[in-house]
Order: structure tokens, then sequence, then C-alpha cells
């Protein structure tokens, strides 16, 4: 189940161009990819298993601040994490777990596995694409 907090986040997050939704599919759902993906692009890129990261890895990778340069539409499909996401109110922690979607159009954002979970990924560009992360150069802040 997604928790935000701070309370007026979600607000922050719309503006930002990033949505959360659950679902009891075993994906996004048709309707999220088709409102999200441009059609031929809507097509399960990859399915990936993240371990929490030890210490000294945990701002590493995906754990840094980055902007993706595709839009996405991802979903939980076991396992917990938390992903934060930053404007210029501050940073906007979300706790996923099983069943969440997550919808981010490029915004900046940082994520953790919690536990052992797996992502079912989508996004945008042509056949073969990988997701390219970008490091913003942010400076490394504890995880709340």
């Amino acid at each position: 189940m997604v928790a935000i907090s701070p309370d007026n986040a979600s607000d922050r997050l719309a503006a930002l161009g990033v949505e959360f939704h659950q679902t009891n599919d075993d994906d996004v759902p048709h309707e999220l990819l088709a409102r999200t993906l441009p059609e031929g692009q809507r097509q399960e890129r990859a399915v990936a298993t993240m371990e929490p990261p030890p210490a000294s890895a945990r701002f590493d990778g995906v754990g840094a601040w980055h902007v993706n340069a595709q839009d996405e539409a991802h979903f939980l499909r076991s396992g917990t994490g938390q992903v934060q996401f930053i404007d210029d109110a501050g940073i906007i922690n979300v706790d996923l777990s099983a069943g969440d979607v997550m919808i981010v159009r490029r915004a900046e954002h940082r994520f953790r596995a919690l536990t052992t979970c797996t992502w079912v990924l989508h996004y945008s560009g042509p056949d073969g694409a990988d997701l390219e992360t970008t490091p913003t150069g942010r400076a490394n802040t504890p995880w709340a």
C-alpha cells in the first residue's frame, strides 16, 4: 500500500508528473499503460529483482538522485521499497509494497529496496531501448 509523506505531497507529486496506484492485477493495468506510454511502447521491458543495498551502497545506482530519459510505468510485483522525489519544497517519501504501480514522467528521484522486491518495468522508447538513468549530482542525504 502506498504511503506518502508529508501530507501535502500528492499535489506536489502530480506537479512533478508522478502518480501512484494500486492493483490486484499482476502488472500495470492496461488503462494506465495507455494513458502513460505511446502505442507500441507499452510492452514489458524487464522484470528486475532488487535486494536491499548494504549501507556502503545505499546511494549507488538508482539509490542516487537521478532522472530517467523515458516516461515509466512500473509495477511492484513483490516486496517493499522506498522512493523519494524532490521539488523546491523538499523531499517527498513514498513507501511501496506489492501491488503498487508507479508512474514517473522524468521526475528527479531515488529508490531503495527495503526487502527483496521484484519490479515489472515498462517505459517509453523504441524496442531494445534501455532505461537511461542520468545522475543529477544532488548531494546524498540520509534516507528518512
